[in-house]
């Protein structure tokens, strides 16, 4: 259930009781399920719902009209989008499913009662939209100051907590779903380029690409040259916590 996959998520924000867990699980909406590089969501179009992504892998982006695109950020298992039909009636980026995705579709009538039946709800999900900025600080810091090599170290220590809190991933590593051509258009590199810094980063023994799981020979060294601080994912703001208090 996506109920479940939310309940995970929200449950790193705040210490849900009973009864706040009950009204996650009972969201009232229509599971959907996409194939792999659907459009999910075109700028301008009109939106009329939420989805919390259940299972699977999206990007959300902007493209310029020359074809040129800007992943902003990775939608991942409980995951919500677009909390901007709450407000405006249009998208003004695009989302596309990088795997086969899962999601419920939520009205935002439903997701206006749910954040009404609760204040420690309210207060997680306010929580949850405080990392999401803190995700997009840090990925302009990222690709406005720091080397390629930096970026992709980065980003990817960056992936990799983000998956573990969904339930996935591994002691030293994680499976990631992402072309080199979206992990470059996400640091504003070439596709080229990727490459050879991911080459150059295992030869350097930090990670190992093997059929698509990147696993960490030296994740603390990594971090030190990617200068990756993981304070800004906020888990310890709201007795939120990560196998211990």
């Amino acid at each position: 259930m996506a109920q479940k996959a939310l309940l995970r998520r929200i449950s790193f924000y705040a210490d849900l009781d009973d009864v706040d867990q009950q009204v996650i699980m009972q969201i009232d909406g229509r599971e959907q399920h996409y194939e792999k590089n659907t459009e999910l969501v075109d700028a301008g179009q009109e939106m009329d719902s939420v989805l919390i992504v259940k299972q699977g892998w999206a990007i959300r982006y902007k493209t310029l009209e020359d074809g040129r695109r800007q992943v902003l950020n990775v939608l991942l298992p409980g995951d919500m989008f677009d909390l901007q039909v709450l407000v405006a009636a249009e998208a003004d980026h695009s989302v596309k499913t990088v795997t086969s995705l899962t999601g419920l579709s939520v009205r935002p009538s439903e997701f206006r009662r749910l954040l009404t039946e609760s204040g420690k709800l309210t207060l997680a999900f306010w929580w949850m939209q405080v990392q999401e900025e803190a995700f997009l600080r840090e990925q302009i810091v990222r690709n406005g100051t720091q080397s390629a090599r930096e970026r992709i170290g980065h980003f990817l220590l960056e992936l990799y907590r983000r998956v573990l809190i969904t339930g996935a991933g591994t002691d030293d590593g994680f499976r990631v779903p992402l072309t080199q051509t979206v992990i470059a258009d996400a640091l504003g590199l070439t596709p080229i380029h990727t490459n050879r810094v991911l080459r150059q980063l295992e030869r350097d023994g930090l990670l190992e690409r093997d059929n698509g799981w990147i696993l960490f020979k030296d994740e603390t060294r990594l971090a030190e040259m990617s200068q990756f601080d993981p304070s800004y994912f906020h888990l310890d703001a709201f007795r939120m916590r990560l196998g211990r208090e």
